[in-house]
């Protein structure tokens, strides 16, 4: 969008009462103002969106109806109203979360000094321990669009146009400010380290390291794998900090329990954390969902502290036995 549109948008969402919309154009005016060179003005810009902020205006989220046509299929956009605070977390993966949350809120006092905020964020640990709800939370605290970066339809529908179809991501990255989940980023590390692969898969990931490297939008941008263990070091490099979201412990299983329990007043002690032993909190949550449709379909006002039970000891029994131990 050129200037002229920009500003006659702007205008049009001003005089509309869309607070939303402002803002969005808003931002990407500030976007390509600093892409432009135009430091001082995007600055002055920044520091303009600061003072005219509302405090009635945090619990609203920079609108994105939809992923452009191009990438439909590619990214799929969403809300959030997950906070930090719903998070079961180690101390030292809070603090770093924290952090990042800190640094964007103030990176207009960061630029004074010449200094970007945090924004490139690799979550590795297994299945269900809060990886995708991290980056809900990060959206949700932002006030931005989470963006899933659908890497599996990225490989599978478009070998051949994979690097041009990342490229056009990154410039949507650049266009509009938000989260981007890049789910699934396992395949890009086992592509680069696998010898087997064939050599347009390879491109395809310098390619991806290339527009890492000159990507300097305002977006966050959050990779999350289940195998951080296996993925090429050049890709941890890549990224301002790399947190480990393991499997929950005893206490962290207990906390999530507690939480979910407590609009019934049911407390989890005893055979109720016992049952949670090897399960993610992805697994604990579905259980007692689950406890929680069995109530309504029977009528009752709230589950049963036995049926929280059975649907744990139900999910536990999908869980290979390898992996469950007693604490």
């Amino acid at each position: 969008m050129a200037n002229a549109e920009y500003l006659t948008e702007l205008v049009r969402a001003h005089y509309s009462g869309d607070n939303r919309r402002f803002s969005n154009l808003l931002n990407q005016v500030i976007a390509a103002e600093s892409r432009a060179g135009h430091s001082r003005l995007a600055e002055r810009l920044r520091e303009l969106r600061i003072e005219g902020s509302r405090p009635d205006s945090a619990a609203q989220a920079t609108p994105l109806a939809r992923a452009p046509r191009n990438l439909e299929q590619i990214l799929s956009v969403g809300y959030s109203d997950t906070k930090l605070t719903d998070l079961v977390l180690t101390p030292q993966a809070r603090v770093a979360l924290e952090r990042y949350v800190v640094e964007q809120r103030r990176a207009h006092v960061l630029a004074d000094h010449g200094l970007k905020p945090r924004r490139r964020l690799l979550l590795h640990g297994p299945p269900g321990c809060g990886k995708t709800m991290t980056a809900q939370a990060l959206a949700g605290e932002l006030q931005l669009p989470l963006i899933r970066v659908r890497l599996e339809v990225v490989f599978s529908k478009y070998l051949g146009e994979t690097a041009s179809t990342l490229a056009d991501v990154f410039a949507e990255a650049t266009r509009v400010r938000g989260v981007y989940l890049f789910d699934e980023f396992d395949a890009l590390g086992r592509t680069r380290l696998d010898d087997s692969e064939v050599g347009e898969m390879k491109r395809v990931v310098t390619t991806f390291l290339q527009l890492l490297d000159s990507d300097h939008s305002d977006s966050l941008l959050v990779a999350a794998t289940n195998t951080g263990h296996a993925l090429d070091s050049a890709l941890f490099r890549r990224f301002d900090d790399v947190l480990e979201l393991p499997e929950p412990t005893e206490e962290q299983r207990q906390e999530m329990l507690t939480r979910l329990l407590r609009p019934w007043r049911l407390k989890a002690t005893g055979d109720l954390v016992e049952e949670t032993a090897g399960l993610s909190f992805a697994d604990i949550r579905a259980a007692v969902e689950d406890a929680h449709k069995d109530a309504i379909l029977s009528d009752q006002p709230r589950p049963s502290r036995e049926i929280v039970v059975d649907r744990l000891a139900e999910r536990r029994s999908r869980v290979p036995t390898r992996i469950i131990k007693r604490y």
